[in-house]
């Protein structure tokens, strides 16, 4: 066999073209990476502005017809805040039990996405 004689200027050029590729996709990683973030936390900001003026709406609402109810102008708030005061607490009693760690989950699955679709196409291609 013929042996290639290595140049070192060649060697050094391919060494720098490599070390630019890699930098550029790590740039084009973190792009991605921080638009999938942004785009993620928009839309979720959204949903929660969107669910907090439902609630919102929906309390007055029945504070309203619970006071018409009642005919007592005060006592419908009133009952609509005690749901709430007690939807307070349930959640507090509850929340290290279920809530915390559901929502810890949840955010480790949003943040390593794209990373977990990449294991299951691999799995299901073997």
């Amino acid at each position: 066999m013929e042996e290639k004689e290595l140049d070192p200027q060649k060697i050094i050029d391919k060494i720098k073209q490599y070390i630019q590729v890699r930098t550029e996709l790590s740039l084009l990683s973190a792009v991605d990476k921080g638009s999938q973030l942004f785009a993620g936390l928009l839309t979720d900001g959204l949903v929660l502005i969107l669910i907090v003026l439902g609630g919102l709406f929906g309390s007055l609402a029945l504070g309203f017809y619970l006071s018409e109810v009642l005919n007592n102008t005060y006592g419908g708030f009133l009952i609509v805040a005690g749901i709430y005061l007690l939807l307070a607490l349930f959640i507090n009693s509850t929340k290290e039990k279920y809530l915390e760690k559901r929502i810890i989950n949840l955010v480790i699955k949003k943040i390593f996405r794209e990373r977990n679709e990449e294991q299951n196409e691999n799995k299901d291609s073997k």
